[in-house]
């Protein structure tokens, strides 16, 4: 495959398209043909895999490919996750490549390259991998299954083809493997006849599943520590939470067990893990990645994507499983290194009970904005574009809504039983979500839909937003615990996760970033945000990020790789 060195500027990435030039410098325009943050590629562009695959780790290029195959997968006819349990709820109602990356030497990019090197095999990745989950599993307790066997036959026939070994949450079908969704009373369902969606779009990546990872029932809890499987442990102290709702991926890539693990994000369920873990969380913009409806739906909170240790990793992966064509969105520009912008980044730091983060978040958001400023982008305090408190309050009832759409289906496969097996939380929340009637439920997807509106309003005299993940810099194993009152529980979690849902309900692109460190040492993310659709820009920052602030040499105490 051909490639050109952009003719205005020789330092530019090169192009995949020898008959254009992709320079992807936001607003600049290159030779004939320019990718800009705010431009789709154009109708026609070849796949720049040359064939009839998305972007993928064996050919170690990055692309903002359209995969043509992706709108005609097939959807798996798969058992309730959360996607399934909202969806019920709502039924009721290019940039310069760099010299040195910051990026980890043992990401998924950095493993990729070794196989195809030759200096290791897929075979020798998957089989590290398997031994270092066994260990792990003993100290973390971050996987409901290890499965040695179907990952050795997975292994590709080609000794440098690369396969990176992963997980899958447990909230997603996974053919061959069971999906009991963090719940007791999915403990003996059979295993899945196919894969969701989005994992089998995430398997034609390259990866190699090697199991399952744990979520709390349903993915209703910002903790990993469902009553079936028991708690997660973070591998930066094992006496606090992972986060949730993907606290067992975390676990597995915090502690070195796989460079990426699937996840998904409901209610900041990437992002809360990973600024507990110290990862790189990215939620993208409901809609983007494949196996998601193309309607901007404000009931629609949950997406599939990613936790990686680098940014890169992230940004191959988004920009490889871009769904078909979607409207008010462009295809996301390929990225391996900042494209440079500055920006004007409004920061928001109560919570939605206007309450302030605990001393270690507030200190870190304080350091962050002098990041911010030193690196020369212009930052500014803003305030919520809505009440944050009535906000709260609808989210609260759309999750019960989607509790009570769980609960429902539980009752239809399994009966009393099964319901008597479900977590007291989730059958609290089915009661609240059970007493709307379809009056209120319409009434209050009139109001979802306002704070999607204001949300997207606000970003007039800024670009970005800034706060911070959680209201708190941890969280103690057993503080949102199930001896105590559902209601209390409840009450609680929606104070310390007072951020992360507003992107959820407003279909916008989040991320938490690993750049800050609390006086403990513990990881503290700092969360970014922008409109729905400016997913390119987020990756921007967040490789400016990488390079200001690197934290790829950082490791837990609790370390497998």
């Amino acid at each position: 495959m051909q490639r050109k060195k952009c003719r205005r500027r020789p330092d530019w990435v090169e192009c995949w398209d020898s008959q254009a030039i992709l320079c992807g410098r936001s607003g600049q325009s290159c030779a004939r043909h320019c990718v800009r943050g705010d431009r789709r590629l154009r109708a026609g562009d070849r796949n720049p895999c040359g064939g009839d695959r998305a972007s993928c780790w064996r050919d170690g290029s990055w692309h903002a490919s359209l995969h043509k195959n992706m709108g005609r997968l097939d959807m798996a006819d798969f058992s309730m996750n959360r996607r399934q349990l909202l969806a019920s709820g709502a039924a009721l109602a290019a940039a310069p490549a760099l010299a040195q990356t910051p990026a980890a030497a043992d990401d998924a990019t950095a493993l990729a390259a070794r196989i195809r090197s030759g200096e290791t095999t897929a075979r020798e990745a998957v089989l590290a991998a398997l031994d270092r989950a066994e260990a792990a599993q003993a100290k973390l307790n971050f996987a409901i299954l290890i499965d040695r066997p179907g990952a050795v036959s997975r292994l590709p026939a080609g000794e440098r083809t690369p396969a990176i070994p992963t997980f899958i949450k447990d909230l997603n079908d996974y053919k061959g493997w069971p999906t009991r969704n963090g719940s007791r009373a999915f403990e003996n369902v059979p295993p899945a006849t196919a894969n969701e969606r989005f994992v089998d779009a995430f398997c034609q990546m390259n990866v190699n599943p090697i199991g399952k990872t744990a979520t709390p029932e349903f993915g209703l809890m910002c903790v990993t520590e469902p009553l079936s499987h028991g708690p997660t442990r973070n591998p930066w102290n094992p006496d606090f939470s992972t986060g949730g709702s993907s606290g067992g991926s975390a676990a597995a890539v915090a502690a070195g067990v796989v460079p990426l693990a699937h996840a998904n994000d409901g209610g900041g369920s990437i992002r809360i893990p990973a600024n507990l873990c110290g990862l790189f969380g990215f939620k993208p913009s409901r809609n983007r990645l494949a196996g998601q409806k193309k309607e901007d739906n404000p009931a629609e909170v949950a997406v599939d994507h990613v936790l990686t240790r680098s940014v890169r990793d992230a940004a191959l992966t988004m920009a490889s499983l871009q769904g078909a064509d979607v409207p008010g969105m462009v295809a996301i520009p390929r990225l391996s290194g900042p494209v440079g912008a500055r920006f004007r980044i409004g920061v928001i730091t109560a919570g939605a009970d206007n309450a302030q983060p605990d001393a270690e978040v507030l200190g870190g958001l304080i350091r962050t904005r002098e990041l911010l400023k030193s690196m020369g982008h212009t930052v500014f305090d803003v305030a919520w574009p809505f009440d944050p408190q009535a906000f709260a309050r609808d989210f609260t009832l759309l999750w019960a809504m989607g509790a009570a759409g769980a609960v429902a289906g539980v009752n239809k496969a399994f009966g009393a039983d099964g319901v008597a097996r479900l977590e007291p939380l989730t059958r609290y929340l089915a009661g609240m979500g059970a007493g709307v009637s379809p009056a209120d439920a319409g009434a209050l997807m009139g109001r979802l839909a306002g704070y999607r509106d204001a949300y997207n309003a606000s970003f007039r005299e800024h670009d970005l937003l800034l706060t911070p993940v959680l209201a708190r810099h941890a969280i103690p194993v057993g503080l949102l615990g199930h001896h105590r009152p559902p209601a209390d529980v409840m009450a609680d979690m929606m104070r310390i996760v007072a951020y992360t849902p507003v992107q959820n309900l407003t279909g916008a692109p989040a991320m938490s970033v690993p750049i800050m460190t609390t006086t403990s040492g513990l990881p503290l993310g700092m969360h970014f945000a922008g409109r729905r659709g400016d997913d390119a820009r987020l990756l921007d920052l967040a490789f400016q990020l990488e390079q200001a602030a690197p934290w790829a040499q950082r490791r837990p105490p609790i370390w497998f790789g």
